[in-house]
């Protein structure tokens, strides 16, 4: 009889169960979880997305941003100067607003006088003067920039003085120019109109009250010369003078002379200003003050350019005063219109 030896082998342990995930709450209002193996569905027509709304709302920012810009530059545009508004004014210092400044042309074949090393000016000597300002009132013997300058000539003057506008024109280097404005001998067009007026080389040309400084208008042997003068409505009365001569040392010499004189016509006594500064283009300047003075300033001013060949005078005067920042100006503006 047989028996089975083989000895009972124990039971293997059984693997450890893993215990089911717990419970999650169900939420009555959240949306049913998609199908992983439902393909996603296409979003109704009319539907945005989240990108589609911020695009949105960035056009519309940039399209209010523009609207209001537009808006406020039409408003600015529309608004009065600053200096219109009451009480925001810039109180007027006595400068004037003078139109546009240009420079009469050349002769043919002439250069400006900046391509010379002694500005030697060509131009006509009557465009080389500063125009009117605004509001300013013309004076003097003659207001017509074509005037003869015989016509303003004193009895007795020298034939030289009193020069037709062509012969002085023709010695200063200056196209010659009739009373219609057009150059003499000439079929072409009209030239532009010049701001001053031929006047002779003589006392009056300086305002000097007597011959006792004219006589170098004869020795640096002056080419030609012209005036300009208006009157401010705060009474104030310019004076402007231009000489012309052959070179730039004889107009040197002039300049040394002439401030030599010790008054005008219309200044009866002056000093130096030593402390003044005033700024020209090209050249120097010399400038008395009157010894009379009204509200702390002097009734008149005058002054001396040289710029290469041209002396400039400049003389401002007003019983009230005259004003440092009118005067400054109008020597720096006259400067630059020789430079």
């Amino acid at each position: 009889m047989s028996s089975d030896t083989t000895p009972p082998q124990p039971d293997a342990p059984a693997a450890p169960a893993t215990p089911p995930p717990p419970a999650q709450p169900l939420d009555p209002w959240a949306p049913p979880a998609p199908d992983p193996f439902q393909p996603p569905a296409e979003a109704p027509a009319g539907a945005r997305t989240g990108s589609d709304r911020r695009r949105g709302w960035q056009v519309g920012a940039a399209v209010l941003l523009t609207l209001v810009t537009g808006a406020a530059t039409a408003v600015l545009v529309t608004l009065p100067d600053r200096t219109d508004v009451p009480g925001l004014a810039t109180p007027n210092d006595g400068r004037y607003a003078f139109p546009e400044l240009t420079l009469p042309p050349l002769p043919a074949g002439a250069s400006a006088p900046s391509d010379y090393k002694v500005r030697t000016h060509a131009a006509d000597l009557r465009g080389l003067l500063l125009p009117l300002p605004k509001g300013a009132v013309a004076t003097g013997p003659s207001a017509d920039p074509s005037a003869d300058p015989s016509s303003s000539a004193s009895p007795g003057a020298s034939p030289s003085a009193s020069a037709s506008p062509s012969a002085a024109a023709t010695a200063s280097g200056a196209p010659s120019a009739t009373p219609s404005g057009t150059a003499s001998g000439s079929a072409g067009p009209a030239l532009p109109a010049v701001a001053g007026r031929w006047i002779p080389c003589d006392r009056d040309a300086m305002l000097a009250k007597d011959d006792a400084h004219t006589l170098r208008l004869t020795t640096d042997a002056c080419r030609g010369a012209a005036a300009q003068g208006w009157t401010t409505p705060d009474g104030t009365r310019t004076e402007l003078r231009l000489f012309h001569f052959g070179t730039g040392d004889e107009a040197a010499d002039y300049f040394a002379g002439a401030t030599l004189m010790t008054g005008t016509k219309d200044i009866a006594s002056w000093q130096l200003d030593a402390g003044g500064t005033y700024p020209i283009a090209f050249g120097r300047v010399d400038v008395r003050l009157s010894d009379e003075q009204a509200h702390g300033m002097p009734t008149g001013r005058v002054g001396w350019v040289q710029s290469g060949d041209v002396v400039a005078m400049v003389q401002l005067t007003n019983p009230q005063g005259v004003p440092v920042q009118a005067f400054r100006q109008v020597v720096a503006l006259q400067s630059s219109m020789l430079s």
